[in-house]
């Protein structure tokens, strides 16, 4: 490339991304604004393209002039502008970045940056309305990943290839980092209504959200008129919770492989997102919702991680001597009978296993793990209501999703 012309685009960019991040400050009413940002920017791409050593002691100066700046602001009985500074040391950063020719870095860091400063009320909202069990729970997942996975010895441990203590406490991680941030999602949003409690919660444990329908039918009989699509929403954000953990643990053998896989789950979430769709614009579309949080239990605790580690290890050490001794058949039956405990850890065994088994045998075992998942959650919600016309009825609406799974798998079977 010409090098005026790269000159130039170093200069625009630069500028670009001052006045991205600046005018981000002016619509907050600081000092600082889009001159200062753009110039901050710019004076650090400039001092990179004049010498690299100039431009670590122009960070120096910025920082500097920072200081007093604050300092100044203090001696006037105003207020720190602790966050609008850091922006701009951090635009200075930035714009030595697009010195350096490093364009992806620097535009995205600028983006985040922006965003930051912008969604300040959303945020402190956010935080605002963590609980000590949420934060503890952050900090166990920190825990886990920093400081126990590194601990634990690579590859496999036993004569017989079955137990991998990383891989089972890098799905432990994945699947417990997962839950956790829907159920930060679900206190977030759930008091908007229960739709979307149905639907955050669904992802976090269907057969609990399933108990909570019931339990909300039994104090207030008017969410009747809900419930259906509730529940079916529910069922929903299972199946995509479950296809989402099929895809993360088989992606490092291709996707290829889980085709099969995806066309019977992808059926199966289309065929509820439809059939819920259905009942909320037929039956429910006038229905005012009313707010609601549901009391989930964090799924971060110290008690919940220990419960779904140790059952998935005792899946995949029974699953993996079920396949080497009995072969796919034995893998099949003790992950289908598995998914009466958990879905997500059938669904995970399955991701990691679609080589193995192939994608027949695995399409096969996910059919059956969703139907097994589907009739608990029709079962649990039974039994805490024992109201037995809504309990036709959503069997009924839950047929549908069977059904059409059903014939993709039977389609997936017969024609490869």
């Amino acid at each position: 490339m010409d090098v005026p012309l790269s000159l130039a685009i170093k200069i625009v960019a630069s500028v670009g991304i001052g006045l991205l991040i600046g005018l981000e400050r002016e619509w907050a009413h600081k000092e600082a604004g889009a001159r200062t940002f753009a110039i901050a920017a710019l004076l650090g791409t400039v001092s990179w393209l004049v010498a690299p050593s100039l431009a670590f002691l122009e960070v120096g100066v910025v920082v500097v002039i920072i200081v007093f700046v604050n300092l100044f602001s203090l001696r006037e009985h105003q207020p720190f502008e602790i966050t609008t500074s850091l922006a701009l040391a951090a635009t200075n950063v930035l714009g030595i970045l697009v010195g350096l020719g490093d364009y992806f870095l620097a535009f995205t860091s600028a983006i985040l940056v922006t965003t930051l400063l912008a969604w300040k009320t959303e945020l402190v909202a956010f935080t605002s309305n963590l609980t000590l069990r949420e934060i503890r729970g952050t900090l166990l997942l920190a825990f886990v990943t920093a400081v126990i996975y590194p601990l634990l010895p690579e590859g496999f441990v036993d004569p017989w290839h079955v137990v991998n203590p990383r891989a089972v406490w890098l799905t432990i991680m994945i699947v417990s980092g997962l839950s956790f941030v829907n159920y930060v999602l679900l206190r977030q949003l759930g008091s908007r209504g229960m739709r979307y409690s149905a639907l955050l919660g669904g992802l976090i444990s269907s057969a609990a959200m399933s108990a909570l329908l019931g339990e909300e039918l039994k104090q207030d009989p008017s969410t009747a008129t809900t419930l259906t699509s509730n529940f079916l929403l529910s069922d929903l954000s299972m199946i995509i919770r479950d296809t989402i953990l099929v895809v993360i643990f088989s992606l490092p053998f291709g996707l290829h492989g889980g085709f099969a896989v995806f066309i019977v789950q992808g059926t199966m979430m289309i065929t509820a997102a439809a059939t819920a769709l259905f009942v909320i614009l037929r039956y429910e579309k006038q229905t005012q919702q009313a707010p609601q949080k549901p009391p989930l239990q964090s799924p971060l605790s110290l008690r919940a991680v220990l419960a779904f580690g140790a059952l998935f290890f005792s899946l995949a050490v029974v699953s993996g001597f079920g396949q080497k001794f009995f072969g796919v058949a034995g893998f099949l039956v003790v992950v289908i009978i598995g998914a009466i405990a958990s879905t997500a850890s059938s669904a995970v065994l399955i991701g990691g296993h679609i080589p193995l088994i192939g994608g027949g045998a695995a399409a096969i075992a996910i059919f059956f793990a969703m139907l097994i998942g589907l009739i608990e959650n029709l079962v649990i919600f039974y039994a805490v209501t024992r109201n037995r016309a809504l309990g036709v009825r959503l069997t009924l609406f839950s047929m549908p999703i069977v059904l059409m799974g059903a014939l993709a798998l039977v389609l997936v079977l017969l024609f490869g």
